[in-house]
């Protein structure tokens, strides 16, 4: 399919990623109130994303078309409806669930609006600039001695509400800018620009002390490097060595993994686990209900074993949707991957095939930490990687297997 100048979608879509990575320390603020019924921001604006995404499908006819992984998107979101019935809390599932809802919601989106090689260009380069406000914010943040206090220490948070997911979004932007820098010409000025973005970024991702979102970007830096260029995956280990013996910090964080200590967050994370694991035994097929991981956990833990919060995307699921959900989280993973891996092999345009590389290596990066940490709480990041996945799928969809593409530059 040609590519088509943007239009007032395209716009309204720029303007709500600018927005949701902007306006993310918002999450969880009541804007109004509907009778009983509070509405925060993360409501609000799901909702509006939800409908903005079923009239662009509508108008746009992509419901003639094949949508990959949207069986397995349906699946999880209609069983988990149903499992609404049987929360402990109906208000906080319903908004539990419309978050769920919004991602896919951008998945839909990224299907309709960002078809063909530039316009998916665009689309990247958007999730990467939307990344400006909270990086800046960051950094002054840590210029200026403020931020996120964990009980030890200042750490970075930008416009999120917690480091951790400024982190893991900050890890999804530097894997794009990465993919820019290594797809454009040689002689294209604007590519170093990308590379030299990578700077700051990891300085901004080093100053949330987020081990799980440095062990992410290690990862996926690592495979990058061992399934397509092995000198960049020795520049980049050359790096990361260079990030560690520079600053104490990081040897501090990383050298405590290591000693196991009864203090450090690794142990607590498993004890947590242990605890939290043994609650989904009470209603082990459909849970609690969507959204009341924390609300469980604080009711079965005291306030003095720490945050309430499961850190593992995988104990919050069969807490809240019981194994039923599990299975059905687990198989739209397994469906994404998949698919990557099925586009990644049949490709033969050599910008089109990096970027499925590139997307499957960081979503198998990115769901191995998720037994680490609340990622699925990570809106802004969820956001914008479905709606990079959906523009991905469409360009599968036109992928003809056996059929051989000549090699081009988009």
């Amino acid at each position: 399919m040609a590519d088509k100048k943007l239009t007032l979608n395209h716009w309204l879509f720029i303007i709500f990623i600018v927005i949701r990575t902007a306006a993310d320390f918002l999450t969880d603020k009541v804007l109004f109130q509907v009778g009983t019924l509070a509405v925060n921001f993360t409501s609000l604006i799901g909702l509006i994303i939800i409908i903005f995404a079923l009239v662009v499908f509508i108008h746009s006819g992509a419901w003639r078309e094949k949508l990959p992984l949207v069986r397995s998107w349906l699946i999880f979101l209609l069983l988990t409806a149903v499992l609404i019935g049987f929360s402990l809390d109906l208000k906080i599932s319903l908004t539990e669930w419309l978050r769920w809802s919004s991602f896919f919601a951008l998945f839909v989106l990224g299907f309709c609006l960002w078809r063909g090689g530039k316009n998916v260009t665009i689309l990247i380069k958007t999730l990467i600039f939307s990344s400006f406000i909270p990086m800046l914010a960051a950094l002054w943040q840590t210029a200026s001695d403020s931020g996120f206090f964990d009980g030890e220490r200042l750490r970075a948070n930008g416009t999120f509400v917690h480091p951790n997911m400024l982190a893991f979004y900050l890890v999804f932007v530097i894997t794009l800018s990465l993919f820019i820098f290594l797809t454009l010409r040689r002689e294209a000025v604007e590519k170093y620009f990308y590379l030299l973005l990578v700077l700051p970024l990891i300085a901004t991702l080093i100053f949330t002390y987020t081990r799980g979102a440095w062990l992410c970007l290690s990862l996926t830096l690592l495979l990058i490097g061992l399934t397509r260029f092995r000198i960049f995956l020795i520049s980049a280990l050359l790096v990361l060595a260079i990030f560690y013996m520079g600053f104490p910090v990081i040897q501090e964080r990383v050298n405590s993994l290591a000693s196991f200590s009864a203090t450090d967050s690794t142990v607590w994370r498993l004890d947590l686990w242990r605890d939290a694991f043994s609650y989904s035994s009470v209603h082990p097929l459909v849970g609690y209900g969507p959204g009341m991981a924390e609300t469980v956990i604080g009711n079965n833990r005291s306030v003095i074993l720490g945050s309430s919060e499961p850190h593992n995307d995988y104990i919050k699921i069969i807490l809240e949707t019981g194994a039923l959900g599990l299975a059905a989280y687990l198989l739209l993973i397994v469906s994404l991957l998949a698919n990557l891996w099925r586009a990644w092999r049949r490709e033969n345009k050599p910008r089109q095939k990096l970027l499925f590389l590139f997307l499957l290596i960081f979503s198998l990066s990115f769901y191995i930490m998720s037994a680490g940490d609340n990622l699925l709480r990570d809106s802004a990041l969820q956001w914008s990687f479905w709606a990079l996945i959906g523009a991905a799928m469409y360009a599968y969809g036109q992928l003809k297997p056996g059929k051989t593409v000549a090699p081009t530059e988009n």
